[in-house]
């Protein structure tokens, strides 16, 4: 059985690597809409504000070009974010970490039912292999949502650090 427990924690591993790394690319996508999308409104605040002073004032300095400025702004974040659609990302993304967070628990169990001596081999078999055909899942409707370097490391730095709770020995394959 070694050689099969050597599998379930490389699946484990593996399940941790891509929730960890889907979770900081929602958080990440996540900024992003943020960080558009809250200046967008006040921008869109401030051309409605200024647009309806200048039409009311009549004004032939270079303040009447601000509203200007600032509707191509709008315009370009609006088009930026309808783009990049920020919202579908983070719930992708966030779907993912969770499909591999629950492939990774099934793991565990697993691992936990073999050190106990309660499954059999018939059924260590299958559960492996439901898990493989899930994580094949998984990774088909990942490539809707990649992830950058970034996340990968971002992941892999908070594990070396001890945010999950697993040990030297558990992550050393």
């Amino acid at each position: 059985m070694s050689i099969t427990e050597e599998k379930i924690k490389r699946i484990k591993v593996d399940c941790l690597y891509g929730k960890k790394k889907h979770f900081n690319a929602a958080d990440r996508n996540e900024g992003y809409h943020y960080w558009i999308g809250i200046p967008l409104i006040v921008i869109n605040i401030l051309i409605g504000t200024f647009l309806f002073k200048n039409l009311t004032d009549g004004r032939t300095d270079w303040v009447k070009y601000i509203p200007i400025a600032l509707a191509f702004l709008a315009s370009f974040l609006t088009g930026f974010q309808t783009y990049f659609n920020f919202n579908k990302r983070v719930e992708g993304h966030r779907r993912i970490a969770s499909r591999y967070l629950s492939i990774m628990k099934k793991a565990d169990r697993l691992q936990g039912y073999i050190k106990d001596g309660l499954v059999s081999n018939e059924e260590l078999i299958k559960d492996v292999e439901e898990m493989a055909t899930n994580i094949d899942g998984i990774n088909k409707d990942a490539e809707q949502f990649p992830t950058s370097k970034k996340d990968y490391s971002k992941a892999k730095a908070g594990i070396e650090i001890g945010e999950e709770d697993y040990t030297e020995k558990e992550l050393n394959i």
